[in-house]
């Protein structure tokens, strides 16, 4: 029952001994013995004077350690990390940001920045499709994705990683020809090792996310990169030259496309004007043909008449050839004509 309970008479002990409480309080070293006795004391008084002091302080102790190791087992884990707790070596939780506790001594924890933005740079000497070698440096940038695919799938991350992108590296620069990898095709080839480096590292489970992947370099060995900078400047001609002609193309195409439109537009008006022409003279004829009839003789005399005028009126000189003679008449009109014109003008 309890010590104090009311309506018994207890005589006023406390469960430390038959003291007074108005003695004041216990004494510290008797508390060590009444806790030695009632956790490691002997069966008897005297035993419990002898031993009672060994098993207080053993106690004590027990009780420090277990402070300690529950104080131990606090941890940190960054706002840009993660933790991956091992029980027995064995994982057992991944846990995010903030304040937490493990059991000390049995649970490990690995922090992994998981937003940090990782580098790395790869060299290698490939072979081309059409058997080329080319020397190239790739340069990847990372972030670590799943801490515990990266931790525990992969004995080393960053060897596998350079491995991986060297095996890309063989698939994709075997599958072109030098002259795509050195000069015309470098993004799509980028593009390509990029996807083909996510596909491996997921066949991996690496737990590793590729953000970026650059073709810093791209160049063949030192021994033939004379004549491959030889090529690289005729094709580079060969370009100049089909842009020039494409805009030489582009100058005079339209120049060329509004002149034949002009001829056109022109030969299309005199075919309208040489058919009005026609018509007008089959008109004309169609006139004349009752007149000829009825007078053919005058007919004939007056259109020899009238065509000779037409034609005599746009002629400047004339030749007059005098039948049964030698000599030839020659009659200036134009200056006839200037002459009249002067003597009218007086």
């Amino acid at each position: 029952m309890p010590w104090n309970e009311p309506g018994k008479n207890n005589g006023n002990k406390d469960p430390w001994g038959n003291r007074n409480q108005q003695d004041g309080p216990p004494d510290l070293g008797e508390i060590l013995k009444k806790v030695g006795g009632i956790f490691g004391g002997g069966k008897s008084g005297g035993s419990a004077n002898k031993t009672g002091g060994g098993g207080g302080l053993f106690t004590i102790g027990a009780l420090i350690a277990a402070l300690l190791w529950g104080v131990a087992g606090f941890y940190t884990v960054n706002e840009a990390e993660s933790g991956v707790i091992l029980r027995f070596g064995k994982y057992h939780t991944t846990v995010g940001p903030g304040l937490g506790w493990r059991m000390w001594g049995i649970d490990q924890i690995y922090k992994v920045n998981t937003n940090e933005l990782l580098q790395e740079r790869v060299e290698g000497r490939m072979l081309t499709r059409d058997i080329n070698i080319v020397d190239v440096e790739i340069g990847l940038q990372y972030r670590i994705l799943d801490p515990e695919d990266f931790l525990f799938n992969l004995s080393d991350p960053k060897q596998a990683l350079v491995q991986a992108t060297e095996s890309a590296l063989r698939q994709v620069l075997g599958d072109n020809n030098v002259d795509a990898i050195l000069t015309s095709e470098k993004e799509r080839i980028r593009n390509d090792l990029q996807q083909e480096l996510i596909a491996i590292l997921d066949t991996y489970k690496s737990g590793i996310k590729i953000e970026t992947v650059t073709l810093e370099r791209a160049l063949p060995p030192r021994q033939v990169n004379d004549a491959f900078e030889e090529v690289n400047r005729a094709e580079q001609d060969a370009k100049r030259e089909v842009q020039d002609a494409q805009a030489y193309r582009n100058k005079t195409l339209p120049l060329a496309e509004a002149e034949a439109e002009k001829i056109r537009q022109q030969a299309d008006a005199y075919k309208i004007e040489a058919i009005a022409r026609a018509r007008g003279e089959i008109a004309r004829f169609e006139k004349l043909l009752p007149q000829y009839m009825a007078a053919p003789e005058v007919t004939r005399q007056r259109l020899y008449l009238e065509t000779l005028e037409q034609v005599m009126s746009s002629s400047t000189k004339v030749m007059v050839d005098v039948e049964g003679g030698n000599n030839m008449m020659y009659i200036p009109l134009d200056q006839l004509m200037k002459k009249r014109t002067g003597e009218e003008d007086k």
